[in-house]
């Protein structure tokens, strides 16, 4: 009986033990949990803190003092500043039809001294001097009135093609025009009253500026039918805030012309609304994910933006780093031929060609990253490997760039704007920036000045004639 108790004894014992050692065992795998969530996440801080324009879409702008000092202390070419050696430079041309001609004669000769009369020798040599002469053209409009015999007065209407308010075509057009480049309200009240001796107060200029989105909703929807016929076209999205919620301006361009849109969300149905149900052509964009509805063999992705991926990868520790550097020398690789100054753009097959073993190298790695332990890793190569073939439309159809460089540019001017505009207030405002924006990068991308199209379009208005298009044929 003795014995018994003892094996009861030993057996409660060792069961005891088997609890501790369960539960220490327990311990430390929660520990160890603990400890890789803790190591993930630090690796994930020191990634976002190491974020630069290098490596991610932030602007250089936005770049940390480390960073701004890594980047200036790249190697110098070793070039002069200024234009280079072959260099053709660029020099004002004479205007054929100057304002106004004054001749000046020589009064005495060079040589001895006599007095010269003034009977020329050959073509004159032309000096021409620009200058601005600032004026303000103030015209009073006097309706009359005149009694009828049947005793009633009747007072004369305005005529068509005069503004009910105080402000003509002219002044309308140069508000807008100073607005779309980032003037604010305040400061185009001063520039007005500096340049012009104009006095308008800021709810005068607000309400020409509302008038001027009315006005250019023609435009705006020639533009955007127009881009809906276009062959290849960029879209390309930043922030842009509504009275302190949150919102996105989004672009849409091609060759000739340009379209902003803004919209409280960004989702697939915006980019729709900016591209349309079924888009036809090429589109170029980053690899959002509200793109998506748009087909691989219609979509090319931007490869800078693959590019900074690629870097901010290889900056990683152990087999994704050597991943990332790897894919990054075969995507140098790709530019280095896109960049070939003997290379003729419009030899696709000459580019397939040359692209084709870069192209070959370039799947093997993605198919390795996609076998990688490293989950991160592992999805950025499976993402990439399901879409490959929206890598090198490029190299399929003509005229489609390998990078989304036009949209991020078209972009740049609205970012600088929002900064200090600190984004709009109103739908109304929304209407102001879209149209000012898509008629000020449509015009620079066809070389029309925005102010003279602004005051034709405005003066149309006026007069209740059609607005003249905004799409001038292509040369």
């Amino acid at each position: 009986m003795a014995r018994d108790i003892v094996d009861e004894a030993f057996d409660s014992g060792r069961d005891a033990v088997r609890l501790l050692v369960t539960a220490q065992a327990e311990r430390i795998r929660v520990q160890d949990e603990r400890i890789a969530g803790l190591e993930a996440e630090i690796a994930e801080l020191s990634r976002l803190i190491g974020r630069s324009s290098n490596n991610s879409s932030l602007p250089p702008s936005r770049d940390s003092p480390q960073a701004r000092k890594a980047r200036s202390k790249k190697r110098s070419s070793g070039k002069q500043q200024g234009g280079q050696p072959g260099h053709q430079g660029r020099h004002r041309q004479m205007v054929a039809d100057p304002d106004r001609v004054v001749q000046h004669w020589p009064a005495a000769c060079r040589g001895c001294g006599a007095r010269l009369g003034q009977e020329g020798v050959g073509d004159p040599v032309a000096h021409q001097v620009s200058e601005i002469i600032v004026k303000v053209e103030v015209t009073e409009h006097q309706r009359m009135r005149v009694r009828c015999d049947c005793g009633k007065c009747t007072l004369a209407v305005l005529p068509a093609g005069v503004p009910a308010g105080a402000f003509g075509p002219g002044v309308q057009a140069a508000a807008a025009t100073l607005t779309a480049a980032r003037i604010g309200r305040r400061e185009t009240v001063r520039i007005f009253s500096d340049l012009f001796g104009l006095t308008i107060s800021t709810a005068s200029l607000q309400s020409l500026l509302t008038q001027s989105a009315l006005t250019l909703e023609v435009p705006y929807l020639e533009i955007l039918q127009a881009l809906d016929r276009e062959s290849v076209r960029g879209a390309d999205e930043t922030s842009w805030p509504q009275a302190g919620n949150g919102g996105w301006l989004s672009v849409s361009i091609a060759e000739r012309m340009a379209l902003f849109q803004i919209a409280k969300r960004r989702d697939r149905d915006a980019a729709k609304a900016l591209l349309g149900e079924n888009p036809g052509g090429v589109i170029v964009t980053d690899r959002y994910a509200v793109y998506l509805f748009v087909d691989d063999t219609q979509r090319q992705f931007c490869l800078a933006h693959l590019a900074r991926d690629l870097v901010a990868l290889s900056e990683r520790d152990g087999a994704p780093g050597r991943l990332g550097r790897s894919l990054a020398r075969e995507l140098g690789a790709v530019f280095g031929v896109l960049h070939a100054p003997d290379r003729d753009p419009a030899d696709l097959a000459r580019l397939r060609e040359d692209i084709a073993p870069i192209r070959g190298a370039f799947h093997d790695l993605l198919a390795t990253g996609a076998r990688c332990r490293d989950p991160k890793t592992r999805r950025f190569c499976e993402g990439l490997l399901a879409h490959e073939t929206a890598l090198w439309t490029f190299t399929r159809m003509p005229g489609v760039p390998a990078t989304n460089n036009a949209s991020e540019r078209a972009l740049r001017h609205a970012v600088h704007w929002r900064r200090t505009s600190y984004g709009t207030q109103t739908d109304t405002g929304n209407r102001i920036v879209e149209r000012l924006l898509t008629l000020r990068e449509t015009c620079r991308l066809q070389g029309r000045r925005l102010h003279e199209y602004l005051t034709s379009a405005i003066t149309a208005d006026l007069h209740g004639h059609p607005i003249p298009p905004v799409l001038a044929a292509p040369s």
